[in-house]
């Protein structure tokens, strides 16, 4: 596809949680230097050390010394806008000698050690069926019977998701779908750490981030 060219200089605006995530730093530094200022004043500097100790501790995880699958790697583009660089952990079941078989691959990707804010687990299982009953195979699964269970059609026909929230911010959005002989399944898992409590993503953040990942999974296994 033509691209028109960019003048000298031209940098591409950065994805809009890096500058949420400066923003929420800004806020940080506000409130550590007040705790700061009050940790001296009433001599409480164990625990504003203790606050800033858990605060600091990384959200993210070292890359898997594995060598990824090719439709691991083909998604690598995609989670690194995504913020979730690190591919942490790796998956593969090789298809069977069965007329009808199917390959598993499955890969969770996190953000770098460095992360200390953001916490993000993005799981993409990815199973591409072979055989005279392929297609038949691929589309044989049902939602499940608890918790709102919403259509994608944008993606599918055959395509839904859901968000599951805990008492901690913590908040996971899973989404399944199916595209002539391929299935994919991706599991989100999310929160933003905050200095004295954690904070909820948005579900239309978990559910956006949730679908890229969906869609580069089917772009990969093709």
């Amino acid at each position: 596809m033509y691209q028109q060219p960019q003048a000298p200089g031209f940098r591409p605006p950065p994805p809009p949680w890096v500058a949420e995530k400066a923003k929420k730093k800004r806020r940080i530094v506000l409130i550590l230097v007040i705790v700061a200022v009050l940790a001296v004043l009433v001599g409480g500097g164990v625990t504003g050390a203790i606050f800033a100790s858990r605060y600091y501790k990384s959200t993210g995880a070292s890359p898997t010394s594995t060598p990824a699958p090719p439709e691991c790697e083909a998604l690598r583009p995609t989670m690194e806008r995504l913020g979730v660089p690190n591919l942490a952990e790796i998956q593969v079941s090789l298809p069977s000698a069965a007329a009808t078989s199917s390959k598993l691959t499955s890969c969770t990707w996190r953000p770098t050690p460095a992360e200390h804010v953001r916490y993000r687990s993005l799981a993409v299982s990815i199973t591409a069926f072979t055989g005279p009953e392929a297609e038949q195979r691929a589309s044989d699964y049902n939602p499940p019977t608890t918790g709102e269970v919403v259509p994608l059609p944008e993606i599918s026909e055959r395509a839904w998701f859901r968000i599951e929230r805990s008492g901690d911010a913590h908040s996971r959005a899973e989404l399944w779908a199916q595209r002539g002989t391929v299935q994919v399944w991706v599991m989100y898992s999310a929160k933003d750490k905050g200095f004295f409590a954690d904070e909820r993503l948005p579900g239309d953040v978990l559910v956006g981030e949730a679908k890229t990942a969906a869609m580069a999974a089917f772009d990969s296994a093709h």
